[in-house]
């Protein structure tokens, strides 16, 4: 058992630039298809300067996060107090979960189907995901790097052949909408964010290419978060008050032609790319969670089986509509949530600060 957790730790480890790969996909993936909606109807019109702010300190806790995961290997490391850590991780890897997967869930089963079975789909999804959690981060990472290209080429179609009218008026007065909670936007939706702290179990070296080692994170998260802060910019000024009634943004945004089509189309290019990068965050969260029950119970295997398991049990039993999903992230876990997205990054600074002290 010893030897295949060895094992286990050394499959979580990564590239520099698979690392940059990996922050791309997640700083865009959930932030583009329900969070659009609930954001405006909690702020209005300015949606895209919160995102904005948002996205920006996520930015900074990537490279708070990269600092650590270059000097500490998480996985290997026997310090017990690391295990409270591990607890407070787990907790927030399977609040994500549940509301984030119940997303991907309803959408597949709402949208591409009439009405498809949560069983069948749940099932479908829990093999796929219980198999390439098992084969470690180094895997998850790779598959990362290999499809980005295949993402990046979409999401250049997609820029590059615009269906929508917009009105740009619809963006001010900027604040200066009516009934706006400012403070809800910064914290009801805090289980959308947080997306550095799963890559705390990964361990990061250097690139043999020394512009990729240095360019590509930073250049990674502007991309990202840019690229999400001009979607919520053509979001609003395509659907103006009527945002908070669309649902799954990315696929609205696609094909917009009139108030007939139901606020949008169906677009089979912005569906690939986003189911892709949302089954990929996934599983990225499965990892997490694995990776932190395996370090308290020192089984791989156990904790692949209780995970899926549980989850999808959650998601098929009570998670049967995104309203419950919905309800659960604004509810008190959000709060957690939030303190986790500061307090584990700062954690693992300071242990990193004090391990680099004993080495000299």
């Amino acid at each position: 058992m010893e030897k295949a957790l060895k094992n286990y730790q050394e499959n979580n480890v990564i590239y520099t630039n698979q690392f940059a790969v990996i922050a791309f996909v997640v700083m865009i993936a959930f932030k583009i298809s329900m969070l659009p909606s609930y954001l405006y109807e909690t702020v209005g019109r300015d949606a895209w300067l919160i995102i904005g702010i948002l996205l920006a300190i996520e930015s900074a806790m990537f490279f708070v996060t990269l600092y650590v995961v270059k000097r500490v290997n998480l996985l290997a490391d026997n310090c017990k107090w690391l295990h409270i850590l591990d607890v407070i991780i787990y907790g927030y890897a399977m609040i994500r979960l549940i509301v984030l997967y119940s997303g991907l869930i309803t959408y597949t089963s709402n949208s591409l189907f009439d009405q498809g079975r949560y069983d069948f789909i749940i099932l479908a999804f829990a093999f796929v995901i219980s198999y390439i959690v098992s084969k470690g981060g180094n895997t998850i990472a790779r598959l990362f790097e290999i499809i980005f290209y295949f993402i990046l080429a979409i999401l250049i179609v997609m820029i590059l052949t615009p269906s929508f009218k917009w009105d740009l008026s619809e963006l001010t007065p900027i604040f200066g909408s009516n009934n706006q909670n400012f403070l809800g936007g910064f914290t009801d939706y805090s289980v959308w964010f947080g997306d550095y702290i799963p890559l705390v179990y990964f361990t990061v070296k250097n690139h043999k290419n020394k512009i990729l080692n240095k360019a590509s994170v930073p250049v990674a998260l502007i991309i990202s978060s840019v690229a999400v802060v001009l979607f919520y910019v053509a979001f609003i000024a395509v659907y103006g008050e009527a945002g908070s009634q669309v649902y799954y943004a990315f696929n609205r945004m696609s094909v917009f032609n009139t108030i007939s089509e139901l606020l949008g189309a169906t677009n089979f290019l912005s569906i690939l790319v986003w189911m892709i990068m949302s089954l990929l965050q996934i599983i990225l969260l499965f990892l997490t969670a694995t990776n932190a029950l395996a370090r308290l119970i020192k089984s791989k295997v156990v904790a692949i089986i209780f995970n899926i398991a549980f989850v999808s049990c959650v998601e098929w039993f009570w998670v049967k509509k995104l309203e419950n999903a919905h309800n659960f992230a604004i509810g008190g876990v959000k709060y957690f949530i939030l303190v986790c997205q500061f307090l584990i990054p700062l954690a693992m600074l300071i242990y990193t600060k004090v391990r680099e002290k004993e080495k000299l």
